[in-house]
């Protein structure tokens, strides 16, 4: 196995810069070979450097001086020539650091230092293991390592910015099975790594499309520390889970490959330092599900165990539930980040309701004790039987544990921490008092994030369940306007998803799990403002529609004329045929009416003046009552689109204003400050001929036009409302396309939501068949 000594992009108190032992005698760079090795540094007889920077350079000349008297070998430095070149040049010159190739050792008279100039992929055979130089991408001369023995290998990246030849040589060498990759910066920097030739998390991601193969573990090294926590968060969002992030003495095995984590000697000043580093990474996880695999990672770190298993107690059913299982040497992680765990949980009490005491993890909580065990299979007043089984499944054989109780800021105990197999010196041993005192501590931090994270996630769910809560109210008022917001949402999300994956039009744009959120609570709210609106005009069905459709009212008329006709006809005051005329004449009047109040079609300038003057006809009698229509009807009839009256359609659009003033003076965390602005925005347009605010460009947020988006194009296709009928999905987009060349909508959103095919992936999901045709829009000119 290779064990890595430093993996930092800078050195502090916490961290040192890239050194890994690949043998006994052999290292690749120098970032920390003496605190990394101590008393066996004088082991090294080999170096083998990736660049000139100092960062990877620095040890070659503390080990030089410090056994000058002590070593027979000289000290040999691998490296390119322009490496070489440079260290003769800038370093071992005599003014920087002594010329140590011109220094001999006491005990040998060789000379202290002797450079071996390396080739692009030459292999060289040294002390039992095969290291191949593969060319890196940086701002000097710089080569990764392929690392092979027994058949094995692991690959070495180098600082490094885009490089295909190292996937090239992970995809043509399917024996390696692990690479260690260069990430400095947080994408927002991705200019500095540019400039520096480093990478950042979603230039990983671009690179990782490169790799064919699905099993190789991608490890990553030389985050830079002012930006560990921010890349760490990144790194997560794209797959790489936080154990696979390297910080610095671990190992890693050849040929599973899996990380073994450093076994060795800390004193407890260094564990305090450790401790308050996890610490700071613990209250900056806000998520659970990473939170807790952090706590068992850590706890194992701090005290060299091999295992660890985090429980956590639920109260309502009085059990202990299995959340995270690690074992180190076994390879086996399960929980927190890595799904759930299926195995069963340990109830406190008997069935007979005595405490279950049997069970160590059970006994801790019931106790709030400690409980170090040096060897559980000499045990007798504990149930070991769960753990006997596991060893005889898994060949291994559980010794030392330590049982620590976890409580909250209340003094509450929220969970169990258990952690086992300590080993010091390659061997297993007990874990001592700073153990139980350093791992107390770190529960205790633990347990209090654990209950910080738990309140932040509950408070989300509410917030959420709240928002669904009003949407089902809402539903009972409009289920038109609640069947729109979850199909709304539904669009928003997936526009937002690929719009993130892109790696073409939108590689820059990227969203966290925080702004995923955002999008999906603004999408939530973006019509709550519809909760003022007048049911009677949210859902008008008719042109006439009120508290009823008073077309009907009109069809009462039309009847009550008829019959004065038919009078008028019985006494002899008309003819026959001007009774026929005027019978016939009434219907087609009515027929027009019908026809028009339905709203579905544009109304013609023709209709409207008929309808204008169906409303100035003189009535059949005398009465009043006996008008067709007022001249109010007459105005909502002469609508040329839709249901709506203009005034009606003010009350209408004012939802968006009442969204806006709702959501403002709702106070949002931080993190979710912006859900008014993208929320309020959604009927806002580019060229500023939008609502409520008249923004224009820049701006509306990049958010607020997905959901512009999102809500223009259900709305066009929605098939359920009363007054409108449904587009087809070609109508549809033949609309966004015009609105975008009018410069309503983003246009080149709505040009990937044509061409990422996202149209038709929803209108397979919410359309009716028959509203699916043939899209023949052009969008190539968008």
């Amino acid at each position: 196995m290779i064990k890595i000594l430093g993996s930092s992009g800078d050195r502090n108190e916490q961290s040192f810069t890239t050194c890994i032992q690949v043998s006994a005698h052999t290292v690749i760079d120098a970032g920390n070979i003496m605190e990394g090795l101590r008393e066996k540094a004088i082991e090294v007889d080999n170096i083998f450097l990736s660049h000139s920077h100092l960062d990877h350079v620095l040890d070659c000349a503390f080990l030089c001086e410090s056994f000058l008297d002590k070593r027979e070998k000289s000290l040999k430095i691998y490296a390119l020539k322009e490496t070489i070149a440079s260290l003769k040049k800038h370093f071992f010159n005599w003014e920087i650091w002594p010329d140590f190739t011109e220094i001999k050792l006491r005990l040998s008279g060789k000379n202290v230092l002797e450079f071996v100039e390396v080739e692009l992929d030459v292999p060289l055979h040294v002390d039992g293991v095969t290291l191949t130089p593969i060319k890196a991408n940086h701002t000097v001369a710089c080569c990764g390592y392929l690392i092979e023995k027994n058949g094995s290998g692991i690959l070495f990246s180098g600082d490094t910015y885009l490089n295909d030849r190292l996937w090239e040589v992970l995809n043509n060498s399917p024996h390696i099975r692990a690479v260690i990759v260069d990430v400095s910066f947080p994408s927002n920097l991705e200019d500095i790594a540019k400039q520096s030739k480093h990478l950042t998390p979603q230039l990983l991601q671009r690179e990782l499309k490169k790799l064919k193969r699905d099993d190789v573990e991608i490890y990553i090294n030389h985050i830079k520390s002012n930006y560990q926590e921010q890349v760490k968060e990144e790194l997560k969002n794209i797959g790489i889970p936080y154990g696979n992030i390297l910080t610095g003495f671990e190992a890693i095995d050849y040929s599973v490959p899996k990380i073994i984590r450093d076994k060795r000697g800390t004193t407890y000043t260094q564990r305090v330092k450790m401790l308050n580093k996890i610490g700071t990474e613990l209250s900056l996880s806000t998520d659970l599900i990473s939170l807790l695999s952090l706590i068992v990672t850590e706890a194992k770190n701090l005290t060299n165990a091999d295992g660890g298993t985090l429980y956590l107690l639920n109260e309502k059913k009085q059990e202990l539930d299995f959340t995270v299982i690690q074992t180190d040497s076994l390879d086996i992680y399960l929980g927190g980040t890595n799904g759930k765990i299926s195995w069963s949980s340990l109830p406190l009490y008997l069935e007979d309701k005595r405490p279950n005491k049997h069970m160590v993890a059970v006994t801790c909580v019931l106790e709030d004790r400690v409980i170090n065990i040096p060897d559980v299979y000499e045990v007798e007043n504990f149930n070991f039987t769960g753990t006997k089984k596991f060893d005889a499944l898994n060949g291994y054989r559980s010794y030392s544990m330590l049982v620590i109780p976890m409580k909250n800021h209340e003094k509450q105990i929220i969970g169990v921490l258990q952690l086992i197999n300590k080993t010091s010196q390659e061997k297993i041993v007990a874990f001592d008092s700073s153990d139980e005192e350093i791992t107390l501590s770190l529960a205790s931090q633990a347990a209090v994030s654990i209950t910080n994270a738990n309140l932040i996630r509950d408070l989300e769910k509410l917030l959420e369940g709240f928002l669904n809560s009003i949407i089902y109210a809402l539903k009972h008022k409009s289920p038109y306007t609640a069947n729109h917001i979850y199909k709304m949402v539904a669009l928003s999300k997936m526009i937002a998803k690929a719009v993130n994956d892109d790696e073409v039009v939108y590689k820059d744009k990227k969203f966290s799990s925080n702004d995923f959120k955002q999008i999906n609570f603004a999408a939530l709210m973006h019509d709550i403002g519809k909760l003022s609106t007048p049911d009677f005009i949210l859902d008008k069905s008719t042109k006439l529609h009120g508290l009823h459709d008073k077309i009907e009212v009109i069809r009462t008329r039309v009847r009550a004329m008829k019959k004065e006709l038919e009078l008028e006809f019985l006494k002899q005051n008309i003819l026959e045929d001007e009774f026929n005329t005027r019978l016939k004449e009434v219907d087609f009047d009515f027929d027009l009416l019908v026809k028009s109040n339905a709203g579905s079609e544009f109304m013609s300038d023709e209709d409207a003046k008929k309808i204008y003057e169906i409303s100035k006809k003189e009535p059949i009698c005398s009465s009043e009552s006996f008008y067709m229509i007022t001249q109010e009807e007459a105005k909502c009839l002469m609508v040329k689109k839709g249901t709506i009256t203009d005034k009606e359609r003010d009350i209408v659009n004012n939802h968006a204003q009442i969204s806006l003033d709702i959501l403002n003076r709702l106070p949002f965390p931080k993190k979710y400050k912006n859900i008014p602005s993208i929320a309020g925005a959604h009927h806002e347009k580019l060229n500023g001929k939008g609502y409520p605010l008249g923004l224009k460009g820049d701006k509306i947020s990049f958010e607020a036009r997905i959901l512009a988006i999102a809500d223009v194009f259900e709305a066009l296709t929605a098939n359920d409302r009363p007054y409108k009928k449904a587009n087809t999905l070609s109508t549809a987009m033949e609309i966004l396309l015009k609105m975008a060349k009018n410069n309503e909508l983003d246009s080149g959103l709505v040009k990937f939501f044509y061409d990422s095919g996202l149209y038709i992936k929803f209108a397979k999901k919410a359309l009716k068949s028959e509203q699916i045709d043939e899209v023949v829009v052009d969008f190539s000119k968008l």
